[in-house]
């Protein structure tokens, strides 16, 4: 199982959304301009260097992300609630012996910060946004938490909220669910985690496998 966690495990972003408008908001920013459904899905770095060139007087995407991040860290080392279905799905899925891998494109330290709410135990593996060279919608992340786990992407399913996580988990090869409405190409939509049982994932991996198997089947029969 490989989880994003903005949106999916955590929702993070209002106070990121508090952060950014009170340091952009003292370097001249209206509140206006800083919209969240615009950093929804991007990358951290696109979001700085793009939220960074708005300020009042010079400001470097490494000084926001420096001023905005204290500010986050030190609300999330307080603690942060899971999202409904979270804490219940990641203990069935600890005691079904399944792996779970998060996949963040938050960097490290946010990660960490956000770690202790869900528990450190429930994940074999973490990635963060700066440890890979390519960010989601590239497979790369996906892929390497996959390969990480040991795991082929075919037989692991992507949990995630936003179309660029989806869209990274789809090419990386694996089986996709959605915890919001989205146009993507899914396996399975559903409102919150809480819909999500380990029998329910096992099913929707056996289906994906068989729908693969006969593909490959069809493609050898016509050649």
């Amino acid at each position: 199982m490989l989880f994003d966690m903005d949106g999916t495990l955590v929702d993070t972003e209002p106070l990121l959304h508090d952060a950014l408008l009170a340091v952009l908001g003292a370097a001249g920013v209206p509140a206006a301009a800083i919209r969240p459904e615009e950093l929804r899905g991007h990358g951290v770095a696109e979001n700085l260097t793009r939220l960074s060139a708005l300020a009042r007087s010079p400001m470097s995407a490494e000084e926001l992300y420096a001023r905005v991040g204290g500010r986050l860290l030190d609300r999330l080392r307080l603690g942060i609630a899971p999202l409904p279905g979270a804490v219940g799905l990641l203990g069935a899925l600890r005691r079904a012996r399944v792996p779970c891998a998060l996949v963040s494109s938050s960097y490290r330290a946010m990660v960490d910060a956000v770690l202790p709410s869900l528990g450190r135990a429930e994940f074999a593996v973490t990635l963060a946004g700066d440890e890979v060279r390519c960010q989601k919608p590239d497979p790369e992340p996906y892929r390497t938490a996959a390969d990480r786990l040991g795991m082929p992407p075919g037989r692991c399913v992507v949990v995630e909220d936003s179309s660029t996580g989806l869209r990274s988990g789809r090419a990386a090869g694996c089986v996709t669910v959605s915890v919001a409405p989205t146009r993507e190409p899914v396996a399975l939509g559903v409102r919150d985690l809480s819909e999500l049982t380990v029998e329910r994932l096992a099913r929707l991996l056996d289906t994906a496998g068989a729908a693969s198997f006969r593909l490959s089947r069809e493609s050898d029969t016509s050649t």
